[in-house]
């Protein structure tokens, strides 16, 4: 089995992380390869690490926290490959794998022994100039005031159709998978990852009645700006960031090509939900 690894070098356990894995993959069939930071792998772990940067692999892991995972994923998207999230941050909600469990997850995935569980993605686009720029987005799109301390007012279309003309702080845009995230925090619902559909939570919202919304995966979303506002920021999963002009239209919908999470025998979204959460349970 070919693995390829998608590292987050700041993490303190990462070489822990990465021994583990050699631990176990560790038959002449295996090959482990290192998909990016290939310089740092050369010279502070081992320049005998082989790394590439084309899709010569099985399996996608991700070592570090939910930021690795979302970065992992951006950047192997087109490739499709399975991904699974092997835990040394802080979170770990879309990890399965630590190391407490690493021996027995990782064993699983060398025997063969997981499922997928496809999960919806956004495509984002908007014109920047006269460039039309697209991205994916795993959990969330936000678009909020900036800098500005005055509220921001937006108007979004499902297709041709007005859904609301939102007056306030910002929007959350959400995938399922990333209901568990900043949607989360500013009182939208926890949805079960595997759903196609998407959310929008207003953010501090002018009107006390406007409360999230679902959508199903057939929504085409265009959002526009009525005001004239200096300050506007839109946010792709807390990692891209751009300011937003008066004439831009941004357009959010869920992709056509799913993201493939494994699940191990004992994955359990309920556990990890009380875990999580701090939820408090009488059975463990």
């Amino acid at each position: 089995m070919k693995l390829g690894l998608y590292i987050n070098k700041n993490k303190e356990n990462l070489k822990v992380a990465i021994d583990a894995i050699f631990e176990i993959f560790c038959s002449d069939d295996d090959k482990v390869l290192f998909l990016n930071e290939h310089e740092y792998v050369a010279n502070e772990l081992n320049p005998d690490y082989k790394c590439i940067a084309d899709n010569d692999y099985d399996i996608l892991i991700a070592i570090g926290g939910d930021g690795t995972i979302i970065s992992a994923i951006r950047s192997q998207y087109h490739f499709n490959r399975p991904i699974m999230g092997f835990h040394v941050g802080h979170l770990g909600f879309l990890s399965e794998c630590d190391l407490d469990n690493y021996k027995e997850v990782l064993q699983e995935i060398k025997n063969g022994e997981y499922t997928t569980q496809e999960r919806s993605v956004f495509e984002v686009s908007y014109k920047k100039g006269n460039k039309e720029v697209e991205s994916i987005a795993i959990n969330d799109v936000v678009i909020d005031r900036g800098e500005s301390g005055r509220i921001m007012r937006a108007d979004i279309f499902d297709g041709k159709t007005l859904v609301n003309s939102y007056e306030g702080d910002g929007l959350i845009i959400s995938t399922a998978n990333g209901s568990t995230a900043y949607s989360l925090s500013a009182g939208g619902p926890i949805i079960s990852p595997n759903l196609n559909l998407l959310t929008i939570t207003p953010i501090c919202s002018h009107s006390l009645t406007t409360r999230t919304i679902v959508l199903s995966e057939q929504s085409d979303l265009s959002i526009s700006f009525p005001d004239k506002k200096t300050t506007r920021t839109l946010t792709i999963d807390g990692q891209i960031n751009l300011n937003i002009l008066d004439s831009m239209i941004i357009n959010v919908k869920i992709a056509n090509k799913k993201v493939n999470f494994i699940l191990t025998k004992k994955s359990n979204y309920y556990q990890k939900l009380r875990t999580k959460m701090g939820w408090y349970s009488s059975k463990k």
